[in-house]
């Protein structure tokens, strides 16, 4: 998850499920040189101070009142490895890009406050629904305020048929002239399943 990269999960036995499967998963991340093997999943940050940039982040959210379920390390050179933080606690999440591995964690009790908590940023490039319920995936589509929007689907790249990018801070719409509609109303991109199935293969350097 990079950029401002928030999952909502919600409260219940499923959702707590969800969450020890990730932290196994995130904690099996391989990291190395991009030419290594075994392949690593992901390499370096693009400088030292973008790995330092990662920590400061991560010890700012603990002190604002989040929780690490996995702890962000700095490693040599301009490594560090991916961190999960609940941050369901904290009151007023910090709206920022941190443009590294780090996910932010937020449990929810329905989809409407999920939607309304995910509204609540200046970005607004892509979201995501893992649902098989065509009445959520309805109401998600029908409030959710980002530019690409994908069901049972990941959100790591997007599909180069259709437009890339969002109303807000993170989209590239600035309406003006023969676009002047774009002020009431904005494209969106999506791919959609009907199911949620994993990939017949994985990225390298993932193990589940």
């Amino acid at each position: 998850m990079y950029l401002r990269t928030t999952l909502y999960v919600p409260f219940g036995e499923k959702g707590d499920q969800l969450v020890e499967s990730l932290v196994s998963a995130i904690n099996k991340i391989r990291i190395d040189e991009p030419f290594a093997e075994p392949a690593p999943f992901m390499g370096p940050q693009i400088s030292e101070q973008a790995a330092d940039h990662i920590i400061a982040a991560q010890a700012e959210l603990v002190k604002l009142g989040g929780k690490s379920l996995v702890e962000a390390k700095r490693l040599n050179a301009a490594f560090v490895t991916p961190a999960l933080l609940d941050a369901t606690d904290i009151a007023e999440l910090p709206d920022e890009e941190y443009f590294g591995p780090l996910l932010q964690l937020v449990r929810y009790e329905t989809l409407e406050q999920a939607v309304e908590l995910a509204n609540d940023t200046r970005f607004g490039l892509s979201a995501g629904l893992i649902s098989e319920r065509d009445e959520e995936w309805q109401y998600f589509t029908d409030h959710i305020r980002a530019g690409i929007v994908n069901r049972n689907r990941q959100l790591t790249g997007a599909s180069g048929d259709a437009p890339f990018g969002g109303p807000g801070a993170s989209g590239n719409l600035r309406p003006s002239a023969f676009y002047a509609a774009d002020y009431c109303a904005y494209p969106m991109a999506s791919m959609e399943g009907d199911n949620t199935v994993l990939p017949a293969t994985l990225s390298p350097g993932i193990e589940l």
